[in-house]
């Protein structure tokens, strides 16, 4: 079924949503690391403990959290926009060159200096038409230095005012 929403203007209505910038984050088979930046990251449940995100069905590091069956969702701070810009572009493991990581829980790298991260393995996935839906049971969490957050709101990059 084809949506009569024009996607542009849909696009401009959900851009009046601001949110918070996360990256994603997976490690293949060989270790090499893959991150992508997400902003439809939301909490499900803190029993079990659960939250979700959504990724195109044809992003590269989908496939790539498929096969590991854990990921971390790491939250930027406003000082992080290069990051989230860098792992917004398509490409494959060289888009994490230079970005600090270590190994969560789950092997999964965390990225360091983050507002806080979820270790999670894949708990469900489901379909969300031109998305899929991927839900993680989180293994570990934990917040970091107290800093404000990147937002992204009306297609640009906020921050919190005092």
């Amino acid at each position: 079924m084809t949506s009569p929403l024009d996607p542009k203007a849909l696009r401009q209505v959900f851009g009046q949503f601001c949110t918070g910038v996360t990256v994603v984050c997976a490690a293949d088979a060989q270790g090499r690391r893959y991150g992508i930046t997400v902003n439809s990251f939301s909490s499900v449940s803190l029993d079990p403990p659960l939250a979700l995100f959504s990724l195109m069905h044809d992003a590269d590091t989908l496939k790539i959290i498929e096969a590991a069956g854990a990921f971390s969702i790491n939250i930027l701070a406003e000082d992080q926009q290069d990051i989230s810009n860098r792992l917004a572009k398509k490409g494959g493991p060289e888009k994490m060159e230079g970005i600090a990581t270590h190994a969560g829980v789950t092997g999964a790298p965390v990225l360091d200096n983050v507002l806080g991260h979820m270790d999670c393995t894949l708990y469900r996935r489901y379909d969300g038409g031109d998305h899929v839906i991927l839900v993680g049971e989180i293994k570990q969490a934990a917040i970091g230095e107290e800093r404000s957050p990147l937002l992204y709101f009306r297609s640009a990059y906020k921050t919190v005012a005092a």
